[in-house]
């Protein structure tokens, strides 16, 4: 509809040039308007210093200009849009969406509510894109800006959420990783964005894991519970997670922590029944403790297999088990 437009304006311009009392002025603005509205789409930069040209000579007219002037205004917001299009293809990210936020003032100035939507569409994902590229440099603060700014501009846009959280990482602030961590789950959800509530669950399970191995490592067995409790907000399906808290709480000592999971990941285990037999073998030395010994026996029964057999089996004569 456009393109026909300018052919049907372009004819229009040269009646009004020819019967011009300005005589050369006008026609210098329409010759740059011409020129900008040829070739905005395949030389948009040439295209906007034309228009802009063209518009201040048709300013400059005053009413002999109006009409001109008008053209001008209806087109420079798509042809700093073409200009940030270009920008993009030659992968300046910063360029583009300079000539964005300029398309977007020049659509809201003259009232192109196509360019508008246009812009606010696109600007979001080329900020979430500069904050990935700022990431990759280890720039963390720099592309947590630009993720902030995608957001402000499309809250249900998750791809941000996710990328703030991994940058707080790399800044070593477990506090604001896990609040986006968490928005990205919860906004993740609202807007069916199921990938990245996958990626963020996967991200939140695997920190807390790596921080509770090296808590067990460093035998700071309390550290060991309260990360792997964490980990599982993340996968609350998890058997060997529920099975790492078991040991752990047999390890302080918290007996009945110990049954309530490893009850847990006995609900949950799908693997041998070498698996079963190690948690029963927990729960039952953790009732043992407690002397609760029917439990305990019953218990034990359950674990007297492979490698825990004897073991269980010994448990179950020194308590007389019927």
């Amino acid at each position: 509809m456009r393109v026909r437009f300018v052919k049907h304006f372009l004819l229009g311009i040269f009646a009004i040039g020819a019967v011009s009392v300005s005589g050369q002025s006008i026609n210098d603005a329409i010759q740059a308007y011409n020129n900008a509205a040829t070739v905005y789409k395949q030389d948009p930069e040439k295209a906007l210093k034309d228009i802009q040209s063209a518009l201040q000579i048709a300013e400059q007219l005053g009413e002999e200009g109006a009409e001109t002037k008008q053209k001008c205004e209806e087109l420079i917001p798509t042809i700093y849009f073409q200009v940030a299009m270009a920008k993009y293809k030659a992968k300046d990210l910063q360029a583009t969406l300079d000539n964005l936020e300029k398309a977007e003032e020049a659509a809201i100035k003259y009232n192109d509510g196509a360019v508008k939507s246009r812009v606010e569409k696109t600007m979001p994902k080329l900020y979430n894109a500069l904050g990935n590229n700022l990431f990759k440099e280890n720039k963390f603060e720099e592309a947590i800006t630009n993720y902030g700014k995608a957001i402000k501009l499309e809250p249900n846009y998750i791809d941000p959420y996710l990328g703030t959280a991994l940058a707080y990482e790399g800044l070593k602030n477990e506090e604001k990783m896990v609040e986006f961590l968490d928005l990205t789950i919860d906004m993740g959800g609202k807007v069916n964005d199921a990938a990245n509530v996958e990626k963020a669950k996967t991200k939140g399970k695997a920190y807390f894991l790596k921080k509770a191995d090296e808590a067990r490592n460093a035998n700071k067995l309390n550290d060991v519970v309260k990360l792997l409790d964490m980990a599982l907000k993340y996968d609350g399906d998890d058997y060997d997670i529920y099975r790492l808290m078991t040991i752990n709480y047999s390890k302080l000592e918290r007996w009945n922590d110990a049954i309530e999971y490893g009850n847990k990941a006995l609900e949950l285990v799908k693997g041998t029944a070498e698996d079963k037999a190690e948690l029963y073998f927990l729960i039952a030395s953790a009732y043992h403790k407690l002397n609760k010994i029917s439990d305990a026996c019953a218990a034990y029964k359950n674990a007297a297999f492979g490698t825990f057999k004897p073991n269980a089996d010994y448990q179950i004569q020194q308590l007389k088990c019927q």
